[in-house]
């Protein structure tokens, strides 16, 4: 170690790996994380002119977990100074945007925007597993199904997610924040998307963070049902725990289920979209084929490095992310402004949010409205559900059933104990034959019932058809071949329904004309489409007002942040130099990389206080900042990276934010 190598052996090592190839493989596995041990040992024979054998991956694998054990130790000694080893230190810090909170700041709805959800491409492989086959599911225990459960895997009955237990580990199941700093996450053991993990998640982030926390998850609607009837139902309540459907998976779900869950009609959610999870699989999948076969502590250590490094990333790209964001907004509002004002000259006094929620109300109104059935109308149903099954057996054949006392037979004997107990609740002596008079009454209302879902059905599936139809003239390639899919498979929908519809139109008395394909073709709008872009412009001018507020909040919290890390570091620093200067040099070259990311941050802040319309934190001149030339050094650096002086430069505003501080200030 002295030399700067580790062994590949505790005792009689006869290899050593440099940390400096080790320190080179950590960061090339950050940016690519398809790069694997084998291979990297590969690399290292060919540069040395050695065969390769695979015992020398396996050294290699020994060298680097020494390595990265004997980091792990350095930060927790640093973290100690800097006294970041507080209980749950890492949750309440790892986003100051969202946690580093100040006194007198703007309340805000919610205190935490965060998302949820769990992803299947981290398994881990079982080596010796009991049984690599599982029962089929036992249909007696389903869960009651509906719209949104069925469209989506993770909110399937419980008996469906049954997985293969040839995987010890099927998946992660992570929370992040609205800026993608990891707040949880945890291993889904031999199981699909089970609702224990979501709940075991908001009981930590309840823990941690307290009340007013507004989550993002993509099966919301059936969660919601499940939290306030486990033992957390109370909390929720007493702490304001709300939850939203993604926008981009919420329009896979039912209209009630978007009006009453949807994250575009959550007042405080701002134009947070909560599918932050599904950008951090799309990185995190890449370690698939290393972790599917490793063991288990090699594939923990692959999460915690990548997650690690994805915190440092959002990071640096923080104030990118206020800035984009802080654009957009004002973007939306000026345009939003515009669009509404003139729509409201032609048509005023439109209370879009009271629509809504007349939307609402009329959806759940119809959700919940029962059947106005009668007694004479369930036994006729029963009465025809039984004239079938006996037509599906003969009279032979049910006798020999009915001897050997078949499932048939008993399914025939429980058919005709209904009818029967019907008869005697209307006290008939007869049973009513096919042209009974009450029987033909309560078989048109029968009739009139499918004829109206009918209609119903091609309603809904036409209305998705013209939704998808507006959706073409938005850009990119793939949603035009994602939407065109769904379309050819609405339409073949579409004229399933239309079927239906004919064949109960054609009982009606008198019978009504039967609809055509041709006349579906021909809608092209729905109601007033003016109108409904109008309602769309009112929610997302809402929202980017909401937007706003949340960047003006976040901008104090980083620039204090940046300050604190300013007086901290160095004083930290300070400190170590007497005591231990190896400690104090390892934490000087973290303040050196965190100094050069917090002055990105700073000039971003500049940029972003100069936009037409922003209303934040003022640019004070108490935070340290660069002169002109140097603030266009940066700018210079960012469109043309490579240039030797123009670093320099930058590294002299880098160096400026020391000289800012004084003696009185570290003190204080």
């Amino acid at each position: 170690m002295r030399y700067g190598c580790i062994g590949c052996s505790a005792i009689r090592p006869s290899i050593a790996i440099t940390i400096r190839t080790l320190a080179v493989y950590r960061q090339t596995h950050r940016m690519c994380p398809w790069l694997s041990i084998h291979a990297e040992a590969k690399k290292l024979c060919h540069l040395h002119n050695v065969y390769y054998h695979r015992y020398l991956a396996t050294q290699y694998r020994i060298a680097y977990d020494v390595y990265l054990e004997v980091l792990r130790r350095i930060d927790m000694k640093i973290d100690t100074h800097l006294w970041h080893d507080t209980p749950h230190w890492r949750m309440l810090n790892s986003c100051p945007a969202c946690q580093y909170t100040l006194e007198d700041e703007p309340a805000l709805k919610f205190s935490v925007l965060c998302a949820c959800d769990g992803n299947n491409s981290a398994k881990l492989v079982d080596p010796d597993p009991d049984d690599p086959w599982v029962d089929e599911p036992d249909s007696t225990d389903a869960e009651p199904s509906n719209v949104c459960v069925d469209r989506w895997r993770n909110a399937a009955p419980e008996s469906h997610k049954k997985m293969f237990a040839i995987f010890k580990k099927s998946s992660i199941f992570i929370t992040v924040c609205r800026h993608g700093f990891l707040l949880t996450i945890c291993d889904m053991v031999r199981s699909g998307g089970l609702m224990k993990y979501p709940i075991a998640s908001l009981k930590k982030l309840m823990d941690v963070f307290g009340p007013n926390i507004l989550y993002g998850y993509d099966i919301k609607c059936a969660f919601e049902k499940i939290l306030l009837r486990s033992s957390l139902a109370d909390d929720v309540k007493r702490l304001n725990i709300q939850g939203v459907v993604p926008a981009f998976h919420g329009h896979a779900h039912n209209r009630l289920c978007q009006v009453q869950h949807h994250s575009k009609y959550m007042v405080g959610a701002g134009k947070e979209d909560f599918e932050t999870c599904e950008r951090m699989f799309s990185e995190s999948n890449a370690l698939a084929a290393q972790t599917r076969n490793a063991t288990e502590f090699h594939r923990h250590q692959a999460l915690d490095e990548h997650f690690h490094f994805a915190d440092m990333d959002k990071y640096a790209g923080l104030s990118n992310f206020i800035h984009q964001n802080y654009v957009q907004a004002l973007s939306i509002i000026n345009a939003s402004t515009i669009f509404l004002s003139n729509f409201q000259t032609s048509t005023p006094d439109i209370d879009f949010a009271a629509n809504l929620e007349d939307e609402h109300a009329c959806l759940q109104a119809l959700a919940h409205k029962k059947d106005e059935t009668s007694v004479e109308v369930d036994y006729v149903k029963a009465l025809v559900d039984l004239e079938d099954a006996q037509l599906d057996v003969s009279p032979k054949d049910a006798g020999h059933v009915c001897r050997r006392h078949t499932n048939t037979t008993n399914k025939l004997d429980q058919k005709l104990e209904i009818v029967e107990d019907y008869e005697r609740q209307m006290a008939l002596e007869t049973r009513w034959h096919p042209e009974h008079p009450e029987r033909l009454k309560a078989q048109s209302r029968i009739t009139h019932r499918l004829y109206h879902k009918a209609v119903s059905d091609v309603e809904c599936l036409v209305v998705m058809r013209l939704l998808e139809l507006t959706k073409m003239q938005m850009n990119g390639y793939k949603l035009h071949t994602q939407i065109s899919t769904a379309l050819k498979m609405r339409a073949t929908a579409i004229q399933s329904a239309i079927q239906r519809y004919n064949k109960y139109v054609a009982l009606l008395n008198p019978p009504r004309a039967p609809l055509q394909w041709e006349q579906i073709v021909e809608y092209s709008f729905l109601v007033d489409p003016s109108y409904r872009n109008a309602s769309a412009q009112y929610f997302e001018l809402q929202h980017a007002k909401e937007e706003v507020q949340h960047l003006n909040v976040e901008i104090g919290r980083l620039l204090t942040k940046i300050r604190d890390d300013t007086l901290k570091y160095p004083a930290a620093i300070k400190k170590l130099e007497e005591t231990d200067p190896f400690l104090a040099g390892e934490l000087t070259r973290h303040w050196q990389y965190l100094k050069s990311v917090n002055a990105r941050h700073l000039w971003r802040f500049r940029k972003t206080c100069s936009l037409p319309g922003y209303s934040g934190p003022p640019d004070d001149p108490a935070i340290p900042h660069a002169s002109e030339e140097e603030s266009q050094s940066v700018v210079e650096s960012e469109e043309e990276c490579g240039d030797t002086d123009e670093l320099e430069q930058v590294q002299d505003y880098i160096d400026s934010l020391d000289h800012h501080i004084t003696d009185t200030s570290i003190n204080e």
